[in-house]
């Protein structure tokens, strides 16, 4: 089985120059865990992840949840979490865009290598997921690991069959 078969082909991306407000937004609006970035050819050049928006939003959340216990114990954990996020700065949502944000030294995965060659990448790289490119390195979809156990377990295609013409 190819990459092909069971990549998830509805995939939202945004161009280099987007603005940090339209990052937000295709990640709130769509429910997404990651969003590639595309060039004016539609190639890939990088990848932003939910992680990547922890990283600029809430710098020392990791850090906190690890000490939560420690911080509950003392009663302190509340006063961390009772203020909600009030939005971007006007000057941030202008000023940053995706390239600023984005991984660019992200793995791309090739729609005909196969599912083991995609999964062993993951694999290698710690990855949960990977951009799929045609043979001109332009966005055709996504790869999970996800979709590739989903597809080893069941022995086929997670894409609807093709009407028969």
């Amino acid at each position: 089985m190819k990459v092909r078969d069971v990549m998830r082909r509805s995939v939202i991306s945004l161009p280099q120059n987007g603005k940090l407000r339209d990052i937000v937004q295709a990640f709130v609006q769509n429910h997404i865990d990651c969003l590639p970035i595309v060039d004016a050819a539609q190639c890939v050049v990088g990848l932003i992840t939910v992680d990547d928006l922890i990283d600029i939003f809430f710098p020392r959340y990791h850090e906190l949840l690890r000490d939560m216990t420690v911080l509950q114990d003392k009663g302190q954990i509340g006063s961390l979490f009772d203020t909600s996020f009030t939005g971007l700065d006007h000057v941030q949502e202008q000023l940053i865009i995706a390239a600023d944000v984005m991984n660019s030294h992200i793995p791309w995965v090739s729609q005909e290598e196969s599912l083991l060659q995609a999964a062993s990448l993951l694999q290698s790289q710690g990855l949960q997921r990977a951009p799929v490119v045609d043979r001109d390195q332009k966005l055709v979809g996504l790869i999970s690991d996800f979709e590739i156990v989903l597809a080893l377990l069941t022995g086929t295609s997670l894409q609807p069959a093709k009407a028969a013409t």
